[in-house]
């Protein structure tokens, strides 16, 4: 699985992704790899339904700065600083 998610963050980063779908994934942490240098700087969206994640970095809006849309479940809280998040998606 570690492997299938690396992939599709570097092919997310050198495409030019606008759209990154990381559902299903069994994450427990959320991936470093996402905010490492600016190559997502042009997502806006960020689909993680179904993993097991309880928080997000701090730094995800400042990392991640064009995000509109962040869906996912299993927060146990969070709170955006970004201007431009518009959907955050605790529904799955």
């Amino acid at each position: 699985m570690a492997t299938e998610l690396h992939e599709a963050i570097c092919m997310a980063k050198k495409e030019r992704h606008k759209n990154l779908f990381l559902n299903y994934k069994n994450l427990n942490k959320f991936p470093v790899e996402l905010l490492k240098d600016e190559g997502l700087q042009f997502l806006e969206r960020l689909y993680m339904k179904r993993n097991s994640l309880t928080t997000l970095p701090e730094s995800l809006a400042q990392k991640l700065p064009n995000l509109i849309e962040l869906t996912t479940v299993s927060f146990v809280a969070y709170c955006c600083s970004s201007r431009c998040l518009r959907t955050f998606d605790l529904q799955g």
